[in-house]
């Protein structure tokens, strides 16, 4: 699997946009409704995955609470991967993007777990590489090896065997992405105006419209249901709402797409996948029978396991540490 980073300097963060309306553009990650999601066959690379229709619905319980059963046969896999989100996660929220590091707990616990055996840990998220560099201690390493964590950024659009040296989206976009790009850059920017505290987050592949903070709730959800419906109109957009935040992208990855493919690509015993946002419940639906996948905070989930916050994920890790060691 061979992929690029980005280089050069951090993403620029400047007060902007908006979320808080239904994604239209592609089918709703934030939707646990009928309606299954497509898996996928192992290939090369998450981008030539085949789609192989489901035949109905999986039936998901309630999310009840990790117990010591679940820890137990974590415990005893003989190969596991940690597929973990960051923001509202491993990591609180911050009014700076830039400022937020992951809890204490599940710093340590991270580092434990990497370093045991048959033990993989994925940090896999919506922000780029560059942003993840900064807020946790890892970067993209291009040949991973058995105790480093990897780094997947852009929800599975920035993965972690990455080549330091090139810059991560020129050599993945078309021109026509790149000039879709800025057509969204454009507009967002406009709207973004219309709210004091609206800010935009620029990433390689997409633009990510925040309203976390305004003083004027309704009226930033007014300049995006405006924005959404200007950006509509553009063939090759793909939008997803997250907390407080909208995407607009110009590539379909999502988190289920890229991990589906690498649980293909190296067939973990199990998996454990935890998430807090609308955008990891593509990653919750394609998990397996025998693996784990854990809602973090309050919503609807396809997960059959919920904690209260970031603490009690930092609980949960550190108790699956103890138990592997």
């Amino acid at each position: 699997m061979t992929a690029t980073s980005p280089g050069g300097s951090p993403s620029c963060w400047r007060p902007r946009t908006c979320a808080g309306v239904s994604t239209t553009a592609t089918p709703c990650a934030s939707s646990v409704c009928g309606s299954a999601t497509p898996r996928r066959t192992a290939s090369a690379s998450p981008g030539d995955a085949t789609l192989v229709p489901m035949t109905s619905p999986v039936s998901v319980p309630v999310p009840g609470p990790v117990t010591d059963a679940d820890i137990a046969d974590l415990a005893s896999a003989g190969s596991l991967l940690l597929a973990l989100d960051v923001d509202g996660t491993l990591a609180g929220f911050s009014t700076d993007p830039l400022a937020v590091r992951l809890v204490p707990g599940s710093a340590t616990a991270v580092e434990t777990l990497r370093t045991l055996p048959d033990t993989t840990v994925m940090l896999l998220s919506g922000r780029d590489l560059k942003q993840l560099q900064i807020i946790t201690p890892y970067g993209p390493v291009a040949a991973p090896g058995p105790d480093d964590v990897r780094l997947v950024g852009s929800h599975g659009a920035e993965p972690a065997e990455a080549d330091a040296d090139s810059d991560g989206a020129a050599d993945v976009l078309t021109g026509e992405q790149k000039d879709l790009l800025d057509r969204v850059t454009t507009l967002a920017e406009e709207y973004a105006t219309r709210e004091e505290k609206l800010w935009v987050e620029y990433k390689p592949f997409s633009r990510s419209l925040h309203c976390r903070g305004t003083q004027n709730r309704p009226l930033a959800e007014a300049a995006m249901a405006e924005l959404r419906a200007a950006v509509g109109q553009f063939e090759g957009v793909h939008l997803t709402d997250g907390k407080d935040i909208l995407e607009i992208a110009v590539t379909d990855m999502t988190k289920g797409r890229y991990l589906e493919w690498f649980i293909g690509a190296t067939d973990p015993d199990k998996v454990v996948f935890m998430g807090d946002d609308t955008t990891d419940e593509t990653a919750l639906k394609i998990l397996r029978p025998q693996d784990l996948g854990v809602k973090v905070g309050e919503g609807e989930t396809a997960a059959s396991r919920r904690v209260a916050d970031t603490q009690e994920v930092a609980e949960v890790l550190l108790r699956v540490a103890a138990a592997r060691q």
